[in-house]
C-alpha cells in the first residue's frame, strides 16, 4: 500500500464515530462495548454476540451466548434488542453422557406482550429411560413453555430463561416421571422482528416511574 493510500485509509478510519452499545432492559442496559461507524444510520441492524458472562461476570454463565441487534441510535448511544440466546455446543455435549437419555422440546410461542419466540429446551435423565417416559417428560416441557409464555412479558421470559428458572421448574416437575441429571433452555430464537418489539430506554422507564409515583396532595 502506498503512503497516500495509507493516509486515505487512516483518514477514513479517523472520520468514523464511535457508538456505545447498550443491552436491552432485560439485561439492565449493560454496556456491551463500542463500535465505529460512519453515521447513525449505518449502525442500525448491526449485531453483536457476547457471552452472558460478559455482563454478569458469573463464570457459570459462560456457556450462554447472546446475540443483540441495534434497533435505535440516539447521539452516541446504540440501543439493542435480543435476537437470539443459545448454549455453546461444548457445554451441551458435556451434559449428555453414556447411559443417559436426551429429550428435546421445540415450541413456537407468543409472550404476554405479543413477542413470538421459538423456544428449544432439553432434558438429560440420570439413566436411560423408556420411550413412554421420554414422551411424558417432553409433554411437561411443552406445558411449562406454554405457561411461562402466557404469563410473562418478553423481558420476563428471557430473564427466567437465562437465569435458569425455567430449567429448574422442568427439573422439579419431571421428577415424578424420572429424575433428571440436567434441564436447560438451550436456545431461544426471537421470531418477531427486533425493530417491531417496543423499545424501552432508561429515560422512558424513568418517565414511567415518575408517572406512577403518588403525587402529593396540597391542603386547602
Amino acid at each position: 500500500m502506498s503512503r497516500r493510500a495509507a493516509r486515505e485509509a487512516r483518514s477514513r478510519w479517523e472520520a468514523k464515530r464511535w457508538f456505545v452499545l447498550l443491552a436491552p432492559s432485560a439485561f439492565g442496559f449493560a454496556e456491551l462495548g463500542a463500535a465505529p461507524a460512519n453515521d447513525e444510520k449505518s449502525m442500525l441492524g448491526r449485531t453483536i454476540e457476547i457471552s452472558f458472562y460478559d455482563i454478569t461476570k458469573d463464570i457459570s454463565q459462560l456457556p450462554i451466548k447472546l446475540k443483540f441487534q441495534v434497533v435505535k441510535v440516539e447521539g452516541h448511544v446504540a440501543y439493542t434488542q435480543l435476537k437470539q440466546m443459545e448454549l455453546t455446543r461444548d457445554y451441551i455435549r458435556s451434559l449428555v453422557r453414556r447411559g443417559t437419555s436426551r429429550i428435546d422440546a421445540i415450541k413456537d410461542v407468543e409472550t404476554k406482550d405479543g413477542v413470538r419466540l421459538r423456544v428449544m429446551c432439553m432434558a438429560v435423565t440420570q439413566n436411560r429411560v423408556k420411550t413412554s417416559q421420554k414422551r411424558a417428560i417432553r409433554k411437561i416441557m411443552f406445558e411449562i413453555i406454554d405457561e411461562k409464555a402466557a404469563e410473562l412479558t418478553f423481558d420476563e421470559f428471557i430473564q427466567e430463561a437465562v437465569l435458569g428458572r425455567i430449567a429448574a421448574e422442568i427439573e422439579m416437575r419431571a421428577r415424578k416421571i424420572y429424575p433428571l441429571r440436567k434441564a436447560e433452555v438451550r436456545k431461544i430464537k426471537v421470531l418477531t422482528s427486533t425493530f417491531e418489539i417496543p423499545l424501552k430506554t432508561p429515560a422512558l422507564l424513568q418517565a414511567h416511574s415518575e408517572e406512577a409515583r403518588p403525587k402529593a396532595t396540597s391542603e386547602a
